[in-house]
This record gives structure tokens, C-alpha cells and sequence, in this order.
């Protein structure tokens, strides 16, 4: 396959990653953390700057770029070197504003001075440099045509950029060296669990692998051979976008943790919600385990009173329950609860009366079997008790 194509097949696959990236960042920031900061903006941006990369490396492609520059007609050749100038320059801004957006990230978590100085430090020296390289790039020579379309406008070099692209490199995989260890300085004195202190101190320093990004390509860039550009430059640019890719994938990772958590508990309520559905599927029907609200108030049941004094009644307002020597006394106003709820057996309620705990928990032990076994003949009880008043002796508790 061409060159070229191999290119634009995998920088398209890395910037499609890299804007997803960017809008679940945006969207964990605006509606979970409830804030957006500088450094949000900046990753947007390094977003769309890889994008321009991408579009006008592909355009690049398309005048000859992944070819031979003594096999390409000298139009098709400076259009080619022109596009990559153009893409070049969004690779050069993009790269820094990734470290930028980085490095504004750390400056609102670190709180020792030192670490505040030597953060804006290197902030501004790879904003100054990477403006300055751009500049560079577009005055190489005079006339400024010269240096994409050497063959056909005659001109004189005044600055040797590849050198200046080597050092820039260097800088920037050091940047991205120094952003991986600073979360270790400051994470070790939060108070939290050391696992937890390790994964995030770990997931804020993936950036060492961009590091890694930075250092193959300068190590490609200073072995390049300048007189056939158009072939021998792709390894150059396939690095140069994977490196601001891989930054990005560095830096919006771990920024996507409350986004993870909020999915997690979505996830576990919805299986939870599904474990319930199917438990009540099992079962002929919810209602057929439940008991009509019912008011108990007479007799002294924890010394064996009469059981006939139970009667049904309309369901109050509140839940409450009385446990004694003078009896038990239970009032629901759930429609639809189950038996035990329906009962009343609340381990943490109160006991109030003079005969203690022991005895009215048994009494309500004794009461809830009784209520299960004799279900039915509770229904039939309170639908004779509507139609005319008590339960009979069978027909009730």
C-alpha cells in the first residue's frame, strides 16, 4: 500500500478516538463535575487542531505525499511540501496545547510554590518555542515560496529547520516526562487508601508514553534525508499525530473517572431494577402475598387473649407498633406491602409497655406464623367483616 494512504488511514483512526475523547471530557465536565476550566478548552482545541492535521495531511496525500519527489511533476510536488507546511503547523501548535492543557491541570491541584514555578516555566517555554518553530517554518527562505517549490522559484535558505524541529522535540518529550511525575509529588500527601493513591497518580502520568511518541520521532526526524521530502518525511508525520493523539488519550483518560462511576451505578440500579422484575415473575402474583391493611388493638395477646377481638378496618396513615404485657398493637397504611412489612416485624422499632421485649417479640413471632398459615381465612374475614362487622370464629384472627 502507499505510504501516504497507510497515513491517512491511521491518523484518521487516532483523531476519531481522540474526539470522542474530547466530547465525553466535555460532557463528564459540563454535567457531572459541574465545571469547566481553562484546560478543558485547551484539550478541545488540541481536539480540533488534530483534526486540521489530519484533514490537510490527506490533502497532502492526495498531491503526492507518500511518493517519490523525483517521480511527481513539479506542481504535484510543491503542493504536496505546501500542504505538509500547513499540516505541520497544526502539529506543532496541537502538540504544545496538549501539554499546555496538561500542564494548566496540574497548576490548579499542586500547592508547593517550587512546583508552581517550574509548571508555569515550562508552560511558557513550549508556548515560546512552539510559536517560534511556526514562525521558522514559514521563513526559511527568501522569498518564502522557496522552500516549498524550489524548482521552480530561486531563493536563498536562511534558517536550517530541521535542527530547531530535533531540539523542540527533545523539549517536548521532557514536558511530558516532568507533567507524568508531578502528580506522584502531591498525591502522596492527600489522605486516601495507597491503591487508590496509585491508580490515580498512575493514570495521570500515562503521559509518559506520548514521552515515548516524542522521542521516536525525533529520532526519526534527525535521520531524515531532505532531497526526496514528499517519501521520506511520512514516518515523521505519522509520529507527530500519534504523539498529539497519544496526549490526548493520556490526558483525557483519567478526567473521564466520574463519567465511569455514574455509569457503574447506572449499570448496577438497572440490574438490580432487572433481578427484582424477575424474582416477582417467578411468583402467581405480587398481591396474592400480601395482606389487607388491618388494624389490631384488642387483648391482651402476649397472655393469650382473644384472637376474635381482631378486626379489619380502612388503612391509617401511618405505621406503628406496641409491644407488651398489654397486647400488640399494629397499624399499616401501606396498600400492598408483604406479609412481614404488612405485620409490623421492624427489628430497630421501640418496645413500649410494661412487659418487655422478649414477650412482645414473641407474641409477634407467634402472630406473624399465624397470619401466614392462615392467609386465605384472613381475606375471607375481612370480606365478611365489610359485609357486616366482625370476623367469626374461623373467619379471623
Amino acid at each position: 500500500m502507499n505510504p501516504g494512504l497507510e497515513l491517512v488511514v491511521a491518523m484518521w483512526a487516532l483523531t476519531a478516538f481522540s474526539l470522542t475523547l474530547v466530547v465525553a471530557r466535555l460532557y463528564t465536565r459540563r454535567h457531572i463535575v459541574k465545571f469547566i476550566g481553562v484546560e478543558d478548552h485547551m484539550y478541545a482545541w488540541t481536539g480540533v487542531f488534530l483534526l486540521c492535521f489530519t484533514v490537510f495531511i490527506q490533502v497532502a496525500v492526495h498531491h503526492g505525499l507518500g511518493k517519490s519527489f523525483w517521480g511527481l511533476s513539479i506542481a504535484e510536488s510543491s503542493d504536496a511540501i505546501f500542504w505538509t507546511y500547513v499540516a505541520n503547523s497544526f502539529a506543532i501548535t496541537g502538540n504544545a496545547m496538549a501539554k499546555l492543557s496538561m500542564g494548566l491541570f496540574l497548576l490548579r491541584v499542586v500547592q508547593a510554590r517550587w512546583q508552581r514555578v517550574v509548571l508555569w516555566a515550562a508552560i511558557v517555554v513550549t508556548s515560546g518555542t512552539s510559536i517560534a518553530l511556526v514562525v521558522m517554518l514559514w521563513n526559511q527562505t527568501t522569498p518564502v515560496r522557496a522552500s516549498w517549490d524550489p524548482l521552480r522559484t530561486p531563493g536563498k535558505w536562511n534558517i536550517e529547520i530541521q535542527p530547531m524541529s530535533v531540539m523542540l522535540g527533545v523539549w517536548s518529550s521532557a514536558c511530558d516526562f516532568l507533567f507524568a511525575i508531578f502528580p506522584w509529588l502531591f498525591i502522596k500527601e492527600l489522605r486516601m487508601p495507597q491503591r487508590e493513591k496509585v491508580m490515580l497518580a498512575g493514570g495521570m502520568s500515562l503521559g509518559v508514553i506520548a514521552g515515548a511518541c516524542g522521542i521516536v520521532r525525533t529520532v526519526v526526524l534527525s535521520k531524515l534525508d531532505v532531497y526526496n521530502y514528499t517519501l521520506n518525511f511520512v514516518p515523521y508525520f505519522a509520529w507527530a499525530g500519534a504523539e498529539i493523539a497519544v496526549s490526548m488519550i493520556c490526558i483525557g483518560i483519567p478526567t473521564l473517572r466520574p463519567l465511569y462511576l455514574k455509569t457503574q451505578r447506572n449499570i448496577a440500579s438497572a440490574y438490580a431494577r432487572s433481578n427484582r422484575g424477575r424474582q416477582h415473575g417467578r411468583h402467581p402474583s405480587r398481591h396474592s402475598q400480601q395482606l389487607p391493611p388491618f388494624t389490631m388493638v384488642e387483648g391482651p395477646l402476649a397472655e393469650g387473649g382473644d384472637h376474635k377481638s381482631a378486626r379489619p378496618g380502612p388503612a391509617p396513615t401511618r405505621r406503628r407498633r406496641r409491644l407488651g404485657a398489654a397486647g400488640l398493637e399494629l397499624v399499616d397504611d401501606a396498600d400492598g406491602l408483604a406479609a412481614d412489612d404488612a405485620v409490623g416485624l421492624d427489628p430497630d422499632a421501640d418496645v413500649v409497655g410494661g412487659g418487655g421485649a422478649e414477650t412482645g417479640l414473641e407474641a409477634a413471632a407467634g402472630l406473624y406464623a399465624r397470619l401466614a398459615r392462615d392467609q386465605h381465612d384472613v381475606y375471607r374475614g375481612g370480606g365478611a367483616a365489610a359485609a357486616g362487622g366482625r370476623a367469626g370464629p374461623g373467619e379471623g384472627i
